[in-house]
């Protein structure tokens, strides 16, 4: 059975490239343009993983964690954060705020795909 991802991501190109990899892979991708639309198809649909971009209009990717981890429907859904943030501080906030993965803009989508399998184990 595919596993079903929920991508936030922001920027269209990025979210599009992103989905054809993933479905590639044989995953069922749903897109959310920022994170307020993210949570309320999260809680429509139920997921197996989320990927978020953490700086996006509306709602952050950290706001986005606090809101699913406030909320027994999403809490045991597992949040990736893919960001072009590097500082150890702000991997270090995401990581306390329940994010189960942090990869770094620009990745390779080897390193993207091996968090994700990791994450589903």
């Amino acid at each position: 059975m595919n596993r079903t991802i929920l991508l936030i991501e922001d920027k269209s190109s990025l979210s599009e490239t992103l989905k054809t990899l993933l479905e590639l892979h044989q995953f069922k991708v749903i897109l959310a343009g920022n994170g307020e639309d993210g949570i309320a198809l999260a809680r429509q649909k139920l997921p197996d993983l989320v990927i978020s971009d953490v700086y996006m209009p509306v709602v952050n990717g950290y706001e986005l964690l606090e809101s699913f981890k406030n909320d027994s429907t999403l809490s045991n859904i597992p949040v990736i954060m893919l960001t072009a943030k590097t500082e150890i501080e702000e991997i270090n906030l995401a990581m306390r705020k329940g994010a189960a993965g942090y990869v770094t803009k620009p990745f390779l989508f080897k390193n993207l795909h091996a968090t994700i399998k990791k994450v589903l184990v």
